[in-house]
């Protein structure tokens, strides 16, 4: 079976199962439903911020799966944790208030970066196993925070929203941010396609070639902090972590090519959230855990999709 015509049928079954799903929620609640396409102007920019986050930790969450090292963006998210604490932390101690300021956020993406360059380093250098080094910088991370954290007497709310996301609250300035963050990281990944690849599954053969793999290793995780941090003060830690997981598990799992993988992962990444926000917004489902509930729901239906697959097409084998 040719690659067009697996992406088209894993499209179509999706689509028709995303579209049931909304049918049946629409008939239960109808006024709910109702008052959610009423009020279109209220949720239109968090569900295109939720979009363009989908897309990224979809594409992105690729090469983590290929790099067999699905924690670290856990690991990157508490790098970025610290730095934002520490930024509160040694403005208090100055008497400076960081509200409505990007400093705490460039804090957090320096630290986040800082920690990323790190593994990246450390891991060519086959010094630590991945999942101890990932292990060692979450727990180093998320101790030194809390540590940070009891000090700090004010702040909680804004530091709050650049960790856990303000998913509701997306304004028309934000949305060009991620969606130009977007655009430029996808644009990265679209001429450097080939050297992110062989970086991530075949390092040994860009040797050959006489690439540089640190180089294009450590330039592909830059690119992965840059998303994750931007996402992560979205959507919050565990939403974009079910992003970047999900859509790459479901499509690497019966892709033929890695084409076909990047294809289907992207069209779950946009797929997901939307659907998450209107099952947030019908039942009051906190959005974050309605973007990973939607995420778990996708994973059970590929399990329907395998089956249904290899029954369909097997017979005209």
């Amino acid at each position: 079976m040719s690659t067009a015509k697996t992406v088209s049928f894993r499209y179509i079954f999706y689509s028709l199962f995303t579209g049931l799903g909304i049918f049946l929620v629409a008939h239960s609640r109808p006024e709910e439903t109702q008052l959610f396409w009423g009020n279109s102007d209220l949720w239109r920019e968090p569900v295109l911020a939720g979009v363009f986050c989908g897309f990224l930790s979809a594409l992105l969450g690729v090469y983590i799966l290929l790099n067999r090292i699905v924690f670290i963006s856990l690991a990157i998210s508490q790098g970025a944790s610290f730095g934002i604490f520490l930024s509160y932390f040694v403005a208090g101690f100055f008497g400076i208030s960081l509200a409505q300021s990007p400093i705490s956020f460039i804090a957090g993406l320096l630290v986040a970066l800082l920690s990323a360059m790190l593994f990246a380093w450390l891991r060519r250098a086959r010094r630590i196993p991945d999942e101890s080094l990932i292990g060692l910088i979450y727990v180093a991370a998320s101790g030194l925070t809390i540590l940070i954290g009891d000090r700090i007497s004010e702040g909680h709310h804004n530091i709050d929203d650049l960790l856990f996301g303000n998913a509701v609250a997306v304004t028309p300035y934000e949305l060009k941010i991620i969606a130009g963050v977007t655009f430029a990281l996808a644009l990265i990944h679209l001429v450097f396609r080939r050297e992110f690849l062989y970086a991530s599954a075949d390092p040994e053969f860009m040797k050959i070639k006489g690439l540089k793999v640190k180089f294009w290793g450590i330039f592909l995780y830059f690119t992965l902090t840059l998303g994750i941090t931007f996402n992560l003060k979205t959507l919050g830690a565990l939403p974009v972590f079910a992003l970047m997981v999900v859509p790459p598990l479901i499509s690497l799992k019966r892709a033929q090519g890695i084409r076909e993988a990047f294809l289907v992962s992207l069209f779950l990444g946009i797929l997901i959230p939307p659907l998450g926000y209107y099952l947030s917004f019908i039942y009051s489902f906190p959005t974050g855990s309605s973007v990973i509930a939607v995420s778990c729901l996708y994973t059970l239906l590929s399990f329907g999709e395998t089956f249904l697959s290899r029954l369909l097409f097997s017979r005209k084998g």
